[in-house]
């Protein structure tokens, strides 16, 4: 694979997936990377030669990797990502936040997010 962009991350190579995935199985990736925050993430994107495959990777719990791996880097985001807020009527939620996570912290605060549930099936990744 080609050079890639110096992050502030964690940048493995031919890292297993397998220890990722909530079914325990799938061979490695080419590059794991795991950003230390929103700028790294931005950085390292921003200067990735266009011609390198991407695979963004949430928690591993609806994800099967074949045994040959992925020829690809894959972008798994940390705790930097999973923030929780109540804005107002809003809640703003990091794109790792856990959905139960997301609906737990809505509930205490009053809000609700039924809506967001005919919402999401129309438009994947927003709601409200």
């Amino acid at each position: 694979m080609q050079n890639l962009p110096v992050p502030r991350g964690t940048l493995t190579p031919n890292r297993p997936l397998s220890d990722l995935t909530w079914l325990r199985v799938g061979g490695p990736a080419d590059w794991l990377f795991q950003p230390a925050d929103e700028q790294d993430l931005a950085s390292f994107l921003g200067n990735l030669a266009p011609g390198i495959a991407v695979f963004p990777m949430g928690v591993g719990s609806n994800l099967i990797v074949r045994d040959g791996g992925l020829r690809a880097v894959v972008i798994r985001l940390g705790r930097g990502f999973n923030t929780i807020e109540i804005q107002g009527d809003r809640v703003v939620a990091g794109a790792a936040a856990l959905d139960a996570h997301v609906a737990r912290r809505a509930a205490e605060a009053g809000r609700d997010l039924t809506f967001c549930a005919r919402y999401r099936a129309r438009s994947a990744g927003r709601c409200g």
